[in-house]
């Protein structure tokens, strides 16, 4: 060796990076080394995406996803890419016994890696490969959800275990006795990989939590991970199962989990979207004054931070935060990646800036699958639930979602600047917005969940590098998207009622100005059966073209069974901004008609001073007395008096 004088000092020894960077290397690692091809296949149905996932090889990889997803346009408008094929359904059925399909999952996830003989198991052939997974999944093939279980595993290089039994669904409380099963269950997973997994920055340090769960749950906290709040003592439950899973007896964690639930073709989007999509565009919105505790979360220092690291950013606070600034931001769909939002408030209602209130009807569509985290307690108190924040946002197509089940104190999240900077090394998503060991008390048992793929990350732009499939197989029987939506359009020209379908088409495409261009061609063709139908079909097209006179139009074409939570949100945010310019007294009669329930007094207190402006004083205090006699819920009705006396 040579030797080291006192001038030289000693050699500099560079330090190991933390276990969440060397995670995040391990993940980014494996879609470097993926070719993805840029195509979209849409299936039919459940045994037509498994046979369609078993196409994907070490050639290349391409999302997978139902046709009738609602997320799926979502998803193409994003990817944004060469080729959508549809597939016919296939002929083999998923097998009926549980064993069987579980064969076959098993079999598909490790054919993506190059596997042929199902006999191996994925640590042997994970290492004549020289991969080690950063993790596993959990799923069970009685569970819809199993479609992100296999996708993952077959994308990310994960061994599929599977945990069956009925523990409850999203909305529910898992008992104590019930999520030690469950963990005991999870960890028989975890040593049936062979892998190390027992302590963090060992080989498994995260868990894809494929099926439905409560998303809280009862726990008898070991003294050493017990929260202790300042002055009020050990904190209490509900907890939040995925944070209260991945835990030794002593309750230090072994591994962090994300939980995806939901039916087929939802988690298969939810799935794809983590495993495909970039995360470039960032959006920053604050509901908190900028002083005392609540500056520790505020969002401008970020979002610079986010433009000098190459993403595109944009930030709201204090003025640009307030309620008026919010509905304006609901018109048509928001285009961001990400949304970073503080807020307060309960499971129904938030907070914006000047501690004015919002509510799930005010919710944003998203012109793109969304990654969020949400400072607010409570919002996935319900997360099945889309009468809640976070239900609806998980309605409108969040993916990844770091939020609380329960009151967890404004200091159990962890704030924009440092997620950030997690983000920046690499750290996956929803570990970037969670506490880790050494971090202080946040890290016990505590009510911050995880929803979505604990391996999805959203690195700067420059350092996701995508390796182009160059010899994906073709695939038989597919049929271009494009070719059908031509063929329906030129279709219109003899048969209007076509109309319908070719905009059906386009909207799945991501054509919404064609789409609404075919609006107008049926639109005035005068054949009312083809209009009526079109009308259903184009409802989005026009919301994301925020093309007002079209919309109100196609909206009123619509019939009653046709009038959904979400077109009925899609008026409301299309028209409440431009209420001071409603004149018609039509329109503004109309809009009285449509309240929504289940809060129909938050549409009429905005909609009362216009409706005496434009139909007379005591046209608005009328419509709200109309409004009582239909309704019977209690809640619904003293929010309806209070607005009688209020007014």
């Amino acid at each position: 060796s040579v030797p080291v004088t006192p001038e030289q000092g000693p050699a500099a020894v560079a330090p190991t990076p933390p276990w969440p960077v060397l995670l995040g290397a391990r993940v980014m690692l494996c879609e470097r080394n993926r070719p993805v091809a840029s195509r979209v296949v849409l299936v039919p149905d459940a045994a037509t995406y498994l046979e369609q996932i078993s196409k994907w090889s070490p050639l290349g990889q391409w999302p997978v996803l139902f046709e009738d997803d609602p997320g799926t346009s979502q998803f193409i408008r994003a990817f944004q890419p060469d080729e959508i094929l549809v597939v016919p359904a296939t002929e083999r059925r998923l097998p009926e016994e549980l064993e069987s399909r579980q064969r076959l999952a098993t079999a598909v996830a490790k054919i993506s890696f190059g596997a042929t003989d199902p006999r191996i198991g994925f640590r042997e052939y994970y290492e004549k490969l020289g991969w080690r997974p950063p993790g596993f999944v959990v799923t069970s093939m009685n569970d819809p959800a199993w479609t992100a279980g296999v996708a993952l595993a077959a994308g990310r290089g994960l061994p599929l275990v599977f945990v069956d039994g009925d523990f409850g669904g999203p909305n529910q409380e898992l008992p104590a006795t019930r999520l030690r099963e469950l963990e005991l269950m999870i960890r028989d997973g975890a040593r049936s990989t062979g892998y190390e997994w027992s302590a963090l920055g060992d080989d498994l340090d995260a868990v894809a939590v494929c099926r439905s769960l409560p998303g809280r749950c009862r726990m008898d906290v070991p003294v050493a991970a017990q929260v202790r709040l300042q002055g009020r003592g050990p904190g209490d439950g509900p907890y939040a199962t995925m944070d209260a899973l991945c835990r030794n007896d002593d309750g230090q964690r072994w591994g962090y989990a994300g939980w995806i639930f939901g039916d087929e073709g939802r988690a298969a989007v939810m799935a794809m979207s983590s495993i495909f999509l970039d995360r470039r565009n960032i959006w920053m919105f604050s509901g908190y004054e900028k002083e005392g505790q609540w500056n520790v979360y505020e969002v401008s220092k970020p979002a610079g931070r986010l433009a000098e690291l190459g993403y595109a950013s944009l930030f709201f606070e204090t003025g640009d935060a307030d309620l008026a600034s919010w509905i304006r931001l609901l018109r048509g769909a928001i285009p961001a990646d990400v949304l970073f939002m503080n807020s307060h408030g309960s499971p129904r209602l938030f907070h914006v800036s000047g501690n004015q209130r919002a509510y799930p009807q005010d919710i944003p569509f998203s012109e793109k699958p969304l990654a969020l985290q949400m400072i607010h307690s409570f919002s996935l108190k319900q997360p099945a639930s889309p009468d809640t924040v976070g239900g609806r946002f998980l309605d409108r197509g969040v993916y990844a979602y770091v939020g609380s089940v329960d009151e967890p104190y404004l200091s159990a999240f962890i704030p924009p600047s440092l997620v950030v900077e997690r983000l920046a090394a690499g750290v996956p998503f929803l570990l970037a917005g969670r506490y880790w060991p050494g971090g202080g008390i946040m890290n016990g048992v505590w009510k911050i969940t995880a929803i979505g793929d604990p391996f999805m990350q959203a690195i700067p732009p420059q350092l996701r590098v995508i390796k182009p499939a160059v010899d994906a197989p073709a695939i038989q029987g597919g049929v271009d998207l494009l070719d059908l939506a031509k063929a329906a359009m030129a279709a219109t020209k003899t048969d209007p009622m076509q109309g319908a379908e070719a905009i059906r088409l386009l909207e799945l495409l991501g054509r919404d100005k064609i789409a609404v261009q075919v609006w107008k061609n049926i639109e005035s063709s005068d054949d009312q059966p083809a209009i009526a139908a079109a009308a259903a079909e184009v409802i989005g097209s026009l919301f994301r073209e925020k093309d007002w006179p079209e919309f109100l139009e196609a909206y009123r074409r619509l019939s009653r069974e046709n009038r959904s939570r979400d077109s009925q949100d899609m008026l409301w945010h299309l028209a409440t901004p431009r209420l001071n310019s409603i004149s018609d007294p039509a329109t503004i009669a109309f809009l009285s008609a449509e309240v929504r329930s289940p809060m129909p007094a938050v549409d009429l207190e905005r909609l009362m001073p216009h409706l005496d402006r434009v139909l007379g004083r005591g046209a608005g205090r009328a419509a709200v007395q109309r409004c009582l006699e239909d309704e019977s819920d209690g809640s619904s009705r003293k929010a309806l008096q209070a607005l009688l006396v209020k007014k």
